[in-house]
């Protein structure tokens, strides 16, 4: 479950490499978040650059949308099987819910494909 002030990884090549969790949005009043939704998250650190040409999509301290892809808490699906990931991880989205990054560097569930975040599934390296 994430919260506000939740330090989150970032997974895609979107430029940010940790960020804080400020608010959870669309959640109807709960105060915290689990795998598929939208979050909104403060860029604390970004990835270095190599070399001079490129070009980073972000400043440190920005405010973007993120959806949360991984999470440390074991959930379970229908069929009773639990999954649960090594860290709170985040794929960050443009306000208009496309994603800012081009690959995702990290095994998603494939629960993500059912929640309207099958873009964001065809990227990624591996679905479990």
């Amino acid at each position: 479950m994430i919260r506000a002030q939740t330090l989150l990884k970032v997974v895609d090549n979107s430029g940010a490499k940790l960020v804080k969790c400020i608010k959870v949005k669309n959640k109807g009043g709960k105060s915290y978040a689990n795998v598929g939704d939208i979050i909104l998250v403060a860029v604390q650190s970004l990835r270095p650059r190599y070399g001079r040409r490129v070009r980073l999509k972000m400043n440190k301290s920005e405010v973007h949308h993120g959806v949360v892809v991984q999470t440390r808490r074991l959930y379970r699906n229908k069929g009773g099987v639990g999954l649960s990931f090594g860290s709170n991880s985040v794929a960050l989205i443009s306000a208009n819910n496309k994603p800012l990054g081009t690959r995702i560097s990290a095994t998603l569930p494939a629960r993500l494909r059912g929640l309207k975040w099958t873009k964001l599934a065809a990227m990624a390296k591996k679905i479990i």
